[in-house]
């Protein structure tokens, strides 16, 4: 019984560290120029735009490592 929980727990632990780990070893300015891309081809025509499609690309880039 003992064992079976620990193996849950470790399975559970690394389906966890595993999205945050790709997550922490993801190039920032790899993700800032991706960043940009993304806005730029957006048009956006002012701030309100460009915070917006910040958001919408950060919760599309969430989703992949879920």
């Amino acid at each position: 019984m003992v064992s079976v929980l620990l193996t849950i727990s470790v399975l559970a632990i690394v389906g966890i560290l595993g999205p945050l780990i790709a997550l922490a070893t993801e190039s920032q300015s790899t993700y800032g120029s991706q960043l940009e891309q993304y806005i730029a081809s957006k048009q956006p025509q002012d701030v309100a735009d460009i915070e917006r499609y910040t958001r919408e690309y950060e919760l599309s880039a969430s989703k992949r490592y879920l």
